[in-house]
């Protein structure tokens, strides 16, 4: 076996968003040695740092809006919006720490926007009160305050490592492989890895995500046998595509905008069942911004991608969206709406980059946001691998079938300090071990990309992305997830020998086997739930079936699945 650079450390953090940048404040206040592998920048990259809302969301239930809520009527909120998919454990974890993760944060200087001496709050998806504070700039306070914390602490942070995969032995993880900026193997053993590479939205054609979220974290977690849970919920809704992209608040459907195809024509009414009309629907929306079947909001976006797939779509695939006639004023005039309290930071916000949304008309198309399944994590972070801990949105556990707005950037707090502390632990009471079986599957998974055929990387991505928009978004049957298997299928033995002249070219080879590894267990997921619930939409099975009340819970050791009545460690 060719000899690799090895680097040696007691935690290995995998990623730089908001959970990561907590869970190695977390590790290192532990006395732990740590190391961050960063596959673009450090500080400057991934979800969290990737703005696409005009503010960012983070619930906290110290009634700073509504003096009656609390950590009860929260946690109802969660388990509610879960529909049996959450670990009620887990779930209490996160709203009797989120006040306390809020206090962290203003102490390293992130500011909370206020109203009148009061925190600023409204009243985000699935939430039944006010409870998400609200911070400019999206959540990029949250990364500089805590990234310029972990810098100066002297954290060893290395860019453009794009790890490939886990060092798995015995059934422990004992570290990482990765290639280097010049595409060179190297080897980091560790006592603990914690995995906070986000999501997998890039699977789709239309996404809200920065280009380096491929899904990397699930596919190394099945390939080393961990558990996974709840892969086939994830968080779709309705994005501006044009002029800019950018997530399209859920208080904005207070206004009841109009929708029109390419045409100028409205469409929505062509979708709707005759029972239905198109303000209800429209109402109805305004709770929550992620398409849901739960309620008659989904209509929202059936309608959208209905009317796109029926070629009555843009060339830019979206439909049309403006607020022309609509009573703005009447809705401002009443503050106990969520639109009267956001609506100015979001006009303002609009009118800095040209648009002014009295008047001018914007495209909306229905794009993949964030999803709600992942790593099986107990309250320490930990999964089913001995030595690996994930937080983020790589965990499954603390979100359902549905996850309230405001949730995520909080839930990275929580659980990333709790992984942080655990991993340091385990560190401290652990040697380092050997894993050279490992690092040689490693290194012929990486000689398996054979380099030189006629194919190009970027062609395989794009059809992926396009076959998982029409089969796996928001329009899921039994035909439609079959159909999209057999072509993922093909692509990963097209991948196999598409041409890859350089590092960079390697790296997105990989990126897109670890996508469709992760669209592979989104649509047997959503296969095997044959019903509707939540984010999973099945045209063929609209309606909710009480006996798939259980999460779905697979890895490589089971690969047909089992069904578990919780998430909680207890059921492992």
């Amino acid at each position: 076996m060719k000899e690799c650079e090895t680097i040696t450390t007691d935690v290995l953090v995998i990623g730089s968003g908001g959970a990561a940048l907590r869970a190695i404040l977390a590790a290192h206040d532990e006395g732990a040695e740590v190391t961050v592998l960063v596959k673009n920048t450090f500080r400057k990259s991934g979800a969290t740092y990737y703005s696409v809302a005009e503010v960012g969301a983070y619930n906290v239930p110290d009634g700073a809006a509504d003096e009656q809520d609390n950590p009860d009527i929260f946690r109802d909120d969660i388990l509610r919006a879960a529909q049996d998919m959450a670990d009620p454990h887990l779930v209490d974890i996160l709203v009797n720490e989120a006040e306390g993760t809020l206090r962290y944060l203003e102490e390293y200087g992130v500011h909370f926007e206020r109203e009148n001496d009061r925190y600023l709050a409204f009243r985000a998806c699935f939430s039944s009160r006010p409870r998400s504070h609200v911070l400019k700039d999206h959540f990029k306070p949250i990364m500089r305050a805590l990234g310029e914390e972990a810098s100066r602490r002297g954290i060893r942070a290395i860019d453009r490592m794009m790890v490939v995969g886990l060092l798995v032995e015995d059934g422990e993880c004992r570290g990482a492989l990765a290639l280097d900026d010049a595409g060179l193997p190297v080897v980091i053993r560790a006592k603990s890895v914690i995995m906070t590479t986000g999501g997998a939205s890039q699977l789709f054609a239309k996404n809200l995500y920065p280009s380096d979220i491929t899904g990397d974290g699930y596919a190394m977690a099945w390939r080393a046998g961990a558990e996974l849970a709840n892969m086939e919920f994830m968080q779709a809704g309705v994005s501006i595509i044009d002029p800019f992209i950018n997530l399209f608040g859920n208080y904005l459907w207070d206004a009841h905008p109009n929708l029109t195809d390419k045409d100028g024509k409205p469409f929505m009414k062509d979708y709707l069942p005759a029972s239905l009309t198109v303000p209800e629907v429209l109402q109805e929306k305004e709770r929550h911004f992620p398409f849901s079947s739960s309620d008659i909001s989904r209509y929202v976006e059936i309608s959208i991608q209905s009317a796109i797939n029926d070629g009555r779509g843009t060339d830019k695939g979206g439909v049309y969206m403006d607020f022309r006639g609509c009573d703005i004023e009447r809705l401002l005039a009443d503050k106990s709406r969520s639109f009267a309290r956001m609506w100015p930071l979001t006009h303002s916000w609009y009118l800095e980059r040209g648009i002014d949304l009295y008047k001018d008309t914007v495209q909306i198309t229905c794009s993949a946001h964030a999803i709600n399944g992942g790593l099986r994590i107990d309250e320490n972070g930990a999964t089913s691998l001995r030595g690996l801990y994930a937080a983020g949105e790589t965990a499954a556990g603390p979100h359902g079938a549905d996850r309230l707005g405001g949730n995520m950037a909080m839930t990275c707090q929580v659980f990333g300090a709790r992984a942080g502390r655990a991993a340091a632990r385990r560190a401290c009471s652990e040697p380092h071990k050997d894993a050279t079986r490992s690092i040689g599957e490693l290194l012929d998974y990486i000689a398996g990309f054979k380099r030189q055929g006629a194919e190009e990387g970027a062609t395989i991505r794009e059809e992926l992305q396009h076959a998982a928009n029409s089969s796996l978004l928001i329009l899921r049957s039994d035909d439609r997830l079959d159909s999209f298997l057999a072509v993922i299928a093909a692509l990963q033995e097209r991948l196999r020998i598409a041409t890859a002249g350089s590092r960079d070219d390697l790296v997105n080879l990989i990126e897109t086997d670890n996508l469709i590894e992760t669209g592979r267990m989104m649509a047997n997921a959503a296969l095997r739930r044959r019903e509707s619930r939540g984010s999973h939409y099945r045209v063929d099975l609209p309606q909710s079936d009480p006996s798939f009340s259980k999460s779905y819970v697979m890895s490589k050791h089971h690969p047909e699945g089992g069904y578990f009545t919780s998430l909680g460690s207890g059921n492992r």
